[in-house]
């Protein structure tokens, strides 16, 4: 039993959002960008990566600080690399940052 189907009309926009989406981020690739999903969410990074189905976000370094129970007082920095995969039609805006 089918619970729910989209539109055909919906199916093919969607489809040419997803191309759009893919080809500007093709277009930016290793660039510094600001998406925007369509839930509201904005991400910030380097386009690193991009697929059929999905765009690879490297988030910038950003130092940690964690405490350190041998050294009471010092704290150890480390860096976090992060890579986040996105789909590429939830998009809703792609920002060139410089």
């Amino acid at each position: 039993m089918e619970i729910y189907k989209a539109k055909a009309e919906v199916h093919k926009l969607i489809k040419q959002c997803k191309e759009e989406a893919y080809h500007a981020c093709k277009q930016y690739l290793n660039r510094y960008v600001r998406l925007e999903r369509t839930n509201g969410a904005v991400h910030e990074g380097y386009i690193v990566h991009v697929d059929a189905d999905y765009v690879y976000l490297h988030l910038p370094q950003q130092q940690t600080r964690y405490f350190n129970p041998y050294y009471p007082g010092y704290g150890n920095y480390f860096y976090n690399s992060t890579v986040l995969p996105l789909v590429l039609f939830d998009l809703l805006a792609i920002t060139l940052l410089l």
